[in-house]
């Protein structure tokens, strides 16, 4: 039976998306089966967990950092910290006891809807047998990888089903008021050219995908 390399999973994940600059992976009894060497967390990692279980938690904390939570499902976990400490996001590990958390830093770019899937997708390598793998373009903290990129992606015959983690994350950050709502308007009041610029393109976008 194959053993899930977890150390090596985490350290494509934080070459894939360096905006994950911690990483715990634990089991359902808060048991650390990995972490990055910078974050002591063991000790945080069950009232998170417990937290995260009861679906119902304002907020959890990590490290001496407290975050407010903002989402909270099964496959996922979303919290943020108020005073610029960065971020939490978590997702189970489909089929498993096995869950990864990651911190966020403060300053990643959209990190809302391009965090998640990146650790989602970390999640899925971790299943047993699985031959996953991260695309070879790596996501930065420029925002460079808008929704054409995505949604030309998603236009290929055979889809990888964890592409759908990317879509998922991207529809929560457009239901989010912090999300979508508030980076438009922030846009929109700034008179903020090149965001304005963008934002139309990719609105010329997803009108050719749809009603093309």
């Amino acid at each position: 039976m194959s053993i899930v390399n977890y150390k090596l999973i985490v350290k494509s994940l934080k070459k894939h998306y360096s905006d994950a600059t911690e990483v715990v992976v634990i089991n359902s009894n808060a048991k650390v089966l990995h972490s990055t060497a910078n974050w002591k967390v063991s000790k945080d990692v069950k009232g998170v967990l417990d937290s995260w279980s009861s679906g119902s938690a304002q907020f959890v904390n990590m490290n001496r950092i407290r975050y407010s939570v903002l989402q909270m499902q099964p496959e996922r976990f979303i919290a943020t910290n108020r005073q610029k400490k960065g971020h939490l996001v978590g997702s189970s590990i489909p089929g498993t006891d096995v869950y990864i958390i990651a911190h966020i830093k403060h300053k990643a770019k959209n990190w809302m809807h391009m965090a998640y899937p990146a650790i989602a997708r970390a999640a899925a390598m971790m299943r047993k047998g699985s031959k996953l793998q991260f695309s070879e373009t790596k996501v930065d903290d420029s925002g460079d990888n808008d929704l054409a990129d995505m949604s030309s992606r998603l236009a290929q015959p055979s889809v990888d089903p964890y592409l759908k983690a990317e879509v998922e994350g991207f529809l929560e950050w457009i239901k989010n008021p912090q999300g979508l709502n508030s980076y438009l308007l922030q846009s929109l009041q700034e008179n903020d050219p090149y965001r304005i610029s963008k934002l139309a393109e990719i609105y010329d976008e997803l009108y050719r995908i749809f009603y093309t």
